[in-house]
């Protein structure tokens, strides 16, 4: 796996696509986006949230994305990818494959709601999508 090494990712880009998928998600689960629903659904009360400890949260979150944004760099470059529509489609099928197989295997065996997995494969595809995109913009 020669291919498979740091050479040749844009730091630039892996930053700017962290900055952007980490703005869609907050967004994206926030009360004016998903979150009453995604909250309704997992059957998440604001109480929960609310004792809740938001580091640990957002540190988890930012270390997923940051290494989730750079396998796919390693990945693209890897692959030659890096034209803004393969960047797109590839990362999305990435988030969709991989991530969203992932929701479907937990919250399958945690007994969550379905929607909870549509909805976090939803904004683990488009993110993914939009990381790919940046990515091959500075690629």
């Amino acid at each position: 796996m020669d291919w498979l090494t740091f050479e040749g990712v844009p730091w630039w880009g892996v930053l700017v696509a962290f900055l952007v998928t980490f703005i869609f998600g907050w967004f994206y689960y926030s009360p004016a986006g998903l979150f009453p629903l995604w909250a309704r659904l997992a059957r998440v009360k604001n109480t929960d949230v609310e004792n809740a400890s938001m580091g640990v949260a957002f540190g988890g979150t930012i270390l997923a994305n940051v290494l989730g944004v750079i396998l796919l760099a390693v990945l693209m470059v890897g692959l030659g990818i890096d034209d803004w529509g393969s960047g797109l489609a590839f990362g999305a099928v990435v988030g969709l494959v991989f991530r969203g197989g992932a929701h479907a295997l937990h919250n399958g065996f945690a007994v969550r709601h379905p929607g909870v997995t549509a909805l976090d494969t939803l904004h683990d595809t488009v993110a993914l999508g939009l990381s790919g995109l940046v990515l091959a913009l500075f690629m």
